[in-house]
């Protein structure tokens, strides 16, 4: 079992780019919520919408020295019958001072993420450590001294 100050040792991710580039029919769709119809507007309001909402981002940082800020954002969208979408409103929210109402909710929001960062640690064992950053001469690209064997 890894320890906890290990968990977080270098951890910085963002949801959709922690998995790689998987498909939506290989890990399932994002929750979307269904919030019914969008209230017309003054014209031009083209055609009738369903209103729905999605988390359109989520980000972590974490640092060796324990703090972590995770963020996320929220966005609703007008859905059309031919199946495409406008967006109404998007808002950054922080899980950092919540409302005091929302600080049970943002207890529980923690620990699900921290049971997730240990699967995602679990992860890179089994696909791969973490490494360096190549020297712009180790990279064999143009004008370095590998370019010209």
């Amino acid at each position: 079992m890894m320890s906890f100050s290990r968990k977080l040792v270098g951890f910085s991710v963002v949801l959709a780019f922690a998995v790689g580039p998987a498909t939506a029919s290989e890990l399932g769709k994002a929750v979307i919520e269904r919030l019914g119809r969008v209230e017309p507007t003054p014209v031009p309001s083209p055609v009738p919408e369903e209103k729905i909402r999605l988390i359109a981002s989520f980000t972590m940082q974490n640092k060796p020295n324990g703090d972590s800020v995770i963020t996320f954002e929220a966005a609703d969208f007008g859905e059309k019958k031919n199946g495409q979408y406008r967006v109404i409103a998007i808002e950054q929210y922080a899980l950092i001072e919540p409302k005091t109402e929302a600080l049970e909710l943002r207890d529980r929001i923690v620990e699900k993420i921290r049971a997730l960062e240990q699967d995602l640690l679990d992860y890179v064992e089994i696909v791969g450590p973490p490494r360096p950053p190549q020297r712009i001469h180790e990279m064999g690209g143009a004008g370095s001294a590998g370019a010209y064997r």
